[in-house]
Order: structure tokens, then sequence, then C-alpha cells
């Protein structure tokens, strides 16, 4: 799963979530999500720690932001599913 289908996944969660269908919506699945973004962001601190040009190192920077946004939209999502 890259990082766009991640990424996409969590927004169907949200919206299942908004319609009120959370019980749809497997822990498993979204631990799932969340492996593959901590996978993606140890991935890019790796490739950040390698890389001496700047105009890559900011890239970088931006996408592993947007990937611990998500982590952090997924454990968001993960609190409320366990949680009635």
């Amino acid at each position: 799963m890259g990082l766009e289908k991640a990424v996409e996944k969590l927004d169907k969660y949200f919206k299942r979530l908004e319609m009120g269908k959370a019980q749809e919506i497997k822990p498993s699945h979204i631990k799932k999500v969340i492996f593959k973004l901590e996978a993606k962001a140890q991935l890019l601190q790796a490739e950040l720690a390698e890389t001496d040009k700047e105009s890559k190192k900011q890239r970088l920077k931006r996408k592993l932001e947007m990937v611990q946004e998500q982590q952090d939209r997924a454990r968001w999502l993960e609190t409320k599913i366990h949680t009635p």
C-alpha cells in the first residue's frame, strides 16, 4: 500500500465515521494503515539522512510532515473506533 492509498483509505474511514457507520471499520484495518505510515516515515527519514541536496531535503521534509499528520489522523480514528 503506497502513501496515496493509505491516505485514501483513511479518508474513506473518516467518511464512514461521519455517516455513523463506524462499526463497519475494523480496528485491524486501521492498524495496518498505521503500520504502513510508520514504515513510510522511516523510509523518508532514512532518505533524508542520506540526502545532501537542499531542495530534495525540503521536499522530503514536507512529505514526512504529511505522513506524520496522517499518522495522527489514523491514531485519532483508532481511538474513536475503540470507544463507543
